[in-house]
């Protein structure tokens, strides 16, 4: 549609229709085209400062009418025009406002950086705030980055960066950081160069993770490793002190391992640069997006899944009564807080198959707070608690003859004694010498 517009009208001017024509936004809502008197030309003029798409001055031979219709056809191409860009516009805010809400939920720092100006950050996540620093901060000084890396840990982070910007490849560093407070934590680096659609290089877009309790519980399960080591060694020695000795250190290793089970279970990313299965749900529950971990474990690929009820996808029971599990999506979703999987889980895979998860969903909000979805992280237990098995035997058995060890055996006796003294039962106890081997 398009209005021809005459200056001079019956009940108003055309600058009094123009302003008529506006809606409540102050927007005219179709263009308008202003004809005019040859001595009209600047009413014309203050016409178009007021809205109007374009004019023809009339002329006394009528000429003017010959150039209407493809003055006509302009200005509707140039309102189609202006109406694609104005909705292309609105949907890059949206899903750049849906991108930020998203990456600002995930607990990690999450960065976009300057390839042609080195350590120069374009962006960063309010999450750098663990560090106390704002991301304004960072931003407005190049090399922020750089500056806050440990000293030992500065030359293999420079040379980590110039070797992406050299080469284009994908960056994976570990290196310290240090807060504001003075207190030096550990962060995983992981980023990709970013390119346009002919391929040339934009940006990095990056993703530190906090892995500070990793390295503790790693250095902890080492020392606890040799000194496990050094027991086995000393095997020959008296069985009673040697069994003390590994039930102490089968009990620290066991929770030495659980710390690291619960480190584990607190690191939620969504990106698919890690190794965690990752799914992403409306606030109806329903599968948007899996990464192709997610896929691998559940055995859904992300088209059948999308649009699926997660329950569909993500089925899960509880190890020990085989009775369904509540997904930590729906509570999620219900209770607006980050909502951890029960203890004892199993994924039921599409082909029949289980797996021992453990993962922890977190809700999304937009800017207006309102719950928009939700992100679940999961990963694959299964060997953890194989581990958590075996260090159970391990602690009640001799390693080296595989019999039930003193303590074990005491509590047996004690139970079989409590028994015959409740019960008034008989039990019998058979003391053997192998060998003199007590």
């Amino acid at each position: 549609d398009c209005v021809l517009l005459d200056f001079h009208l019956p009940d108003m001017d055309g600058l009094e229709f123009l302003a008529a024509l506006r809606n409540d936004l102050g927007e005219i809502p179709v263009p308008v085209m202003m004809l005019t008197g040859a001595d009209n030309a600047s009413v014309a003029v203050e016409a178009m400062k007021r809205g109007a798409q374009d004019y023809l001055v009339k002329d006394v031979n009528r000429q003017y009418l010959e150039l209407l219709p493809a003055v006509i056809q302009r200005v509707l191409r140039e309102r189609q025009m202006l109406l694609e860009k104005q909705h292309a516009e609105n949907k890059l805010i949206h899903a750049e406002a849906k991108y930020r809400s998203l990456v600002e939920q995930i607990p990690a720092i999450t960065y976009t950086a300057a390839l042609d100006v080195p350590g120069k950050l374009l962006y960063v996540s309010p999450q750098l705030e663990a560090l106390g620093y704002s991301p304004e901060e960072w931003t407005a000084k190049d090399g922020a980055l750089r500056s806050h890396v440990h000293p030992d840990d500065q030359l293999r982070a420079v040379e980590a960066f110039d070797h992406v910007r050299a080469t284009g490849k994908p960056l994976r560093c570990e290196y310290r950081l240090l807060a504001r407070n003075g207190v030096t934590l550990w962060f995983r680096d992981e980023a990709l160069v970013v390119r346009d659609e002919a391929g040339n290089p934009l940006f990095l877009q990056g993703i530190l993770v906090d892995i500070s309790e990793s390295k503790r519980v790693e250095q902890e399960l080492r020392e606890h490793r040799c000194r496990l080591e050094e027991i086995v060694a000393k095997r020959t020695v008296a069985l009673t002190k040697a069994n003390d000795h590994l039930r102490r250190d089968v009990i620290e290793l066991r929770r030495v391992e659980e710390a690291l089970f619960q480190e584990k279970e607190r690191a939620q990313i969504t990106l698919e640069s890690i190794g965690d299965a990752v799914i992403t749900t409306d606030a109806a529950g329903r599968v948007e997006y899996l990464n192709p971990v997610a896929a691998q474990f559940t055995g859904w690929s992300a088209a059948e899944a999308q649009g699926q009820p997660l329950q569909q996808v993500f089925n899960i029971i509880n190890e020990t009564s085989r009775e369904p599990a509540e997904s930590p999506v729906a509570r999620c979703l219900r209770e607006g807080h980050a909502i951890g999987l029960a203890n004892h889980s199993i994924l039921l895979r599409r082909d029949g198959s289980e797996l021992a998860v453990a993962d922890i969903a977190s809700p999304i909000h937009d800017r207006q707070g309102k719950t928009t979805g939700a992100v679940m992280v999961f990963h694959d237990v299964t060997q953890e608690r194989k581990l958590a098995h075996q260090l159970s035997y391990q602690a009640t058995h001799d390693a080296l003859t595989g019999l039930t060890n003193r303590r074990d055996f005491e509590q047996r006796l004690e139970r079989a004694l409590a028994n015959a003294r409740a019960d008034d039962a008989e039990h019998v106890l058979c003391y053997l010498d192998l060998d003199r081997f007590k």
